[in-house]
């Protein structure tokens, strides 16, 4: 098939590209500023806010999107709130991988689930119910904290998040916790959650959403434990205040502080739906850790 996988340069995307290459699919990987170097992948880069480079796409002719890009902060206009121009950066791209008119594997996010309201959690709800009410064929798969191995001669512009974390566990005594660190997450490694978007498109998009979790749900403070263990290191947890982390996520372009202000809810992510359907088996954060090495 011929795939188009849109933020094809993040670390998802670039491996959703890698492994529909290696399933012998032909891939093309959507990016807008951040080189991407993989076998078997060919790089486009475009600006999907663009009407000029949504018909570069039709070109294409692609037989489905995986629509993986997405904003949480950006810059706007003056004076523009950085959540508002994510929001609207957002639509425009969701605008256009619909005028393309093919098949669409959307990777959503977990806090569509979340309780409170931040910015990010409605643009995704919105992106979902646009896919859903477009009349094409579709599917969404909702990861939580996805994390795996770097690909070689790849540096996403965004390090991502696991990537920082490792680095903080293996390299200082102390580990900086958000508040108590009891806020539970469901790891999923990354060639799982390709695999189960790619068996998506493969066998015939169900117009259905999925939670794509790991196999087993963890603390934060077990998360930083699982990792300490397996690269052989000794941490102590240092708690903070989490409006300490809200206001420097204020200076950072990388994080929201709305979604900072929320972490203390749990993220978890059933995959047994996602599973039955592709017939992926989602590995353990406790086997998967390995990758993060």
């Amino acid at each position: 098939m011929r795939l188009v996988v849109t933020g094809g340069s993040s670390f998802v995307g670039a491996h959703i590209c890698r492994v529909a290459a290696l399933r012998g699919h032909e891939v093309f990987a959507l990016h807008h500023s951040t080189r991407l170097q993989l076998n078997g992948v060919t790089p486009v880069r475009v600006d999907l806010r663009r009407a000029r480079d949504v018909e570069v796409l039709r070109r294409l002719d692609a037989d489905a999107v995986l629509h993986v890009a997405c904003r949480i902060r950006a810059r706007g206009a003056k004076g523009e709130d950085p959540a508002e121009a994510a929001l609207r950066t957002n639509t425009a791209m969701m605008d256009a991988v619909l005028a393309l008119g093919r098949p669409v594997v959307y990777a959503s996010s977990t806090v569509v689930h979340w309780k409170q309201d931040t910015p990010y959690a409605l643009s995704r709800r919105r992106d979902e119910r646009r896919l859903a009410e477009s009349g094409l064929p579709w599917a969404v798969v909702r990861p939580s904290a996805p994390y795996g191995p770097r690909l070689v001669n790849h540096r996403p512009r965004h390090r991502e998040s696991f990537h920082t974390l490792a680095a903080v566990v293996r390299h200082s005594p102390v580990v900086p916790v958000i508040g108590d660190g009891r806020y539970r997450r469901q790891p999923v490694h990354v060639e799982d959650l390709a695999a189960a978007m790619l068996a998506l498109v493969e066998q015939g998009l169900p117009g259905r959403s999925f939670d794509a979790g790991g196999a087993e749900a963890l603390s934060f403070n077990e998360i930083i434990d699982t990792l300490a263990r397996a690269m052989k290191c000794r941490v102590r947890k240092l708690h903070l205040p989490k409006a300490l982390f809200v206001r420097l996520a204020g200076w950072s372009a990388d994080f929201d502080p709305a979604l900072i202000a929320a972490v203390d809810e749990d993220e978890l992510a059933d995959p047994s739906d996602l599973e039955a359907a592709t017939g992926v088996a989602m590995r353990p954060f406790s086997e998967g850790v390995r990758d993060l090495r």
